[in-house]
């Protein structure tokens, strides 16, 4: 997977700063997603800091998730758990097939994906100089500890 320049929320201060995502839109998709799967949006938090994403728990038919977005890139990822220290990340195929194509959902085999020593071997690494510091500081062991993380 394709870490893009920002992903983290970090830059150094010669960098330019990472685009963010329009969470009004993000909770338009939440709105429809409940719909979509005849469940209920219970619970939408905007990023708060120092988490990189923002949340919305669903209770739907099948199982109760939570659905994260990056605040800088419209990745989501579906979760059981997030809590300050874990997300638990799963595959939730009903679900993602109901998310526009505008949005990308990444697996939780891509999301476990350890961090390799040599943070050029990242594949499609993107991410700046003031990320690789933060990453060297908090040494997430998984790409999804970088992509929604709570890093301050």
């Amino acid at each position: 997977m394709e870490l893009p320049y920002g992903v983290s929320g970090f830059y150094d201060s010669d960098e330019p700063k990472p685009p963010e995502m329009d969470v009004s839109k993000y909770k338009e998709l939440c709105d429809e997603l409940a719909k979509k799967l005849d469940g209920e949006m219970l619970e939408f938090t905007d990023s708060l800091y120092p988490a990189n994403f923002h949340k919305a728990y669903f209770k739907l038919p099948a199982k109760s998730v939570c659905l994260v977005m990056n605040k800088h890139y419209p990745l989501l990822a579906f979760a059981t758990t997030v809590e300050a220290l874990k997300i638990k990340f799963i595959d939730y195929p009903e679900a993602t097939e109901a998310v526009p194509e505008e949005y990308t959902v990444l697996t939780a085999e891509a999301l476990e994906a350890k961090v390799p020593e040599n943070l050029a071997e990242l594949p499609g690494n993107q991410i700046s100089k003031g990320e690789i510091r933060q990453i060297n500081y908090w040494k997430p062991e998984t790409v999804g500890q970088i992509v929604f993380n709570f890093w301050d």
